[in-house]
C-alpha cells in the first residue's frame, strides 16, 4: 500500500502546471500547518515569504520536536522540500496562538503555489488539552473562539490578494475551514473555489441551519478515513471521498500517514465501515438527548479535572495515568446521576467500537465509581 510519503516521491519531480492540484495535494498542505514555524515564517501584517525548501533547515536547527504528536510534520516536510512540486511553495502569514484562558487553540499559514494559486491552511487540533476542549466546544457554542479567529484570518487574506483561492485543514482545520468560508465577508465568498475538510468534525445545528453554512456546502469537499471517528461528531453526513487506510486502530484512521493514495488521488474505501456507523449513531443519540446546559457542565467537569491534575497535554495524561482516572472520577461526582449514566453507556459504546484499551481503562475507572456512589447512597 503507498501512502502520501509515497505520493511525494512519485509525484515530487512534476510541478502544478504539469499535473494540476489535487485531493491528495491538499492533505499535504495541511500537514504543513502542524508544523511550528514561529521565527520562520512571516507572520500577519509581515512582508514576504519563504519557500518550503527554506522552511525545513531553519526548522531543524532550531531544534524544535513535535515528536509527540501522532502525525509528526517533520518527515513529511523533510520529503516535500527536496521536491520540485512542493519545495517551492512559498508560506507567510503563519499565526500560532494557545490560549488556555480563553479556551483557543489555533494556528494557520497561507501557501502560496508556484505559478499561481492560493491555499489557506488552517492547523487542526495539537496535544494540548486547551485545543480538544475548544473541539469538545464546538457541540454547543454558536463560535469558538478558534471558529472566530478563522474567520478573521481568512478575511485579512482574502481583502490583501486578488484572486480566487482553496481553503482546507486536516481534524479541527477542517472545521475552521468550512467555518471561515462560510462566515466570512460575503464580497469574499465568491472567490472561494474549493473547502478541504480532511476528517473534520462536524457543526450543530445553530451552523448547520444557517443561510452562510448551507451556501458553502456545495464546495465543500469533506475527505474522511474509512473507519473515522472524528468526522462522524456532529452534523457531517456528506462525505464526499472515503479512504482506505493501512490500519484499522481508531487513532491511526485519523492520521494522514495511513491514508492510502496513488498517483492521481486517493484509493477509495467501498464505504464507511461498520464500526464507524455504528458509532456515528451512538454518539449522534448521546448528543441528542443532552441539552446545551448538560453538554457544557460535562465538558466543563471533565476538562476543568483533568487541568487541575496539572496535565497540559494529552502526553501528559498518558504519562500520568492515576490522575487521568482520578480526574474521569472527579468529573463524575460533578454530574447528575442521569448524565452519568449516559456517559458511561457512551463510554460502553466507545470501547466495544474501537477494542481500544484507554475507553475500556476510562471505562473500567467510571463504572467503579458508579459502584462506590451507589453503595455510599
Amino acid at each position: 500500500m503507498a501512502d502520501i510519503i509515497s505520493y511525494m516521491e512519485w509525484r515530487g519531480d512534476l510541478t502544478f502546471l504539469e499535473r494540476p492540484f489535487n485531493e491528495v495535494d491538499n492533505l499535504i498542505l495541511t500537514e504543513f500547518a502542524y508544523l511550528d514555524m514561529g521565527d520562520i515564517v512571516p507572520g500577519p501584517g509581515q512582508q514576504g515569504s519563504i519557500a518550503v525548501k527554506d522552511v525545513y533547515p531553519l526548522y531543524m536547527d532550531m531544534g524544535y520536536d513535535q515528536s509527540c504528536l501522532p502525525n509528526d510534520p517533520r518527515k513529511l516536510v523533510c520529503t516535500a522540500a527536496s521536491t520540485r512540486r512542493f519545495g517551492e511553495i512559498r508560506l507567510s502569514r503563519y499565526v500560532n496562538d494557545i490560549d488556555r484562558e480563553r479556551h483557543l487553540q489555533f494556528s494557520a499559514v497561507t501557501c502560496f503555489l508556484p505559478g499561481g494559486g492560493v491555499f489557506v491552511d488552517f492547523r487542526g487540533t495539537d496535544h494540548s488539552l486547551v485545543g480538544w476542549r475548544e473541539d469538545f466546544n464546538t457541540s454547543f457554542m454558536h463560535e469558538t473562539p478558534g471558529q472566530s479567529q478563522a474567520v478573521q484570518y481568512l478575511n485579512a487574506v482574502l481583502e490583501s490578494i486578488a484572486g480566487p483561492v482553496m481553503v482546507g485543514g486536516h481534524s479541527k482545520g477542517g472545521n475552521l475551514a468550512v467555518y471561515a468560508s462560510a462566515f466570512c465577508r460575503e464580497e469574499f465568498r465568491d472567490r472561494i473555489t474549493v473547502v478541504y475538510s480532511n476528517d473534520g468534525p462536524g457543526f450543530n445545528t445553530k451552523i448547520t441551519e444557517t443561510p452562510e453554512y448551507q451556501a458553502v456546502l456545495p464546495k465543500v469537499q469533506l475527505i474522511v478515513p474509512e473507519s473515522s471517528i472524528i468526522s462522524i461528531i456532529m452534523d457531517n453526513k456528506h462525505a464526499s471521498r472515503i479512504v482506505r487506510c493501512s490500519s484499522s486502530n481508531w487513532l491511526n484512521q485519523h492520521n494522514p500517514y495511513y491514508w492510502q493514495a496513488n498517483y492521481n488521488g486517493f484509493e477509495l474505501a467501498e464505504g464507511q465501515s461498520a464500526s464507524s456507523r455504528f458509532l456515528d449513531s451512538a454518539l449522534d443519540q448521546w448528543l441528542s438527548s443532552l441539552s446545551d446546559e448538560e453538554k457544557v457542565q460535562f465538558v466543563n467537569a471533565v476538562f476543568d479535572s483533568m487541568e487541575a491534575s496539572g496535565a497540559a497535554t494529552l502526553e501528559d495524561l498518558r504519562l500520568d495515568k492515576i490522575s487521568t482516572y482520578n480526574a474521569i472520577i472527579k468529573a463524575a461526582r460533578e454530574m447528575d446521576p442521569e448524565l452519568q449514566k449516559s456517559v458511561l453507556e457512551t463510554l460502553k459504546k466507545l470501547g466495544k467500537v474501537s477494542k481500544d484499551i484507554a475507553w475500556n481503562d476510562a471505562k473500567k475507572a467510571f463504572e467503579r465509581f458508579r459502584e462506590n456512589h451507589s453503595r455510599s447512597h
